[in-house]
């Protein structure tokens, strides 16, 4: 699929979609429309996430942003190219 032809309405059809990122698996849970990215969650284990003053305060997932064009906008980023589908 190239960049002319892909929509936010395709990119929302990957929500919950299993992918693996840097050897990681990751689920892609939402779609940025500027700059257009894909939020994927890691599958790791959670890490306690600090509050405003610095203090333990819950457990999150790591997320990570994979911009969808190059910075020129002409073509698939490289990041987005290399996801690995899983099952």
């Amino acid at each position: 699929m190239s960049a002319e032809v892909l929509t936010l309405p395709h990119l929302r059809a990957l929500i919950g979609l299993k992918v693996r990122h840097r050897g990681e698996p990751c689920i892609v849970v939402e779609v940025l429309e500027s700059p257009c990215s894909l939020i994927l969650e890691a599958h790791s284990a959670s890490s306690m996430m600090a509050d405003l003053h610095g203090r333990p305060w819950e457990y999150g997932q790591e997320h990570r942003v994979i911009p969808v064009l190059n910075d020129d906008r002409t073509a698939l980023h490289d990041a987005l190219l290399d996801l690995d589908l899983l099952d």
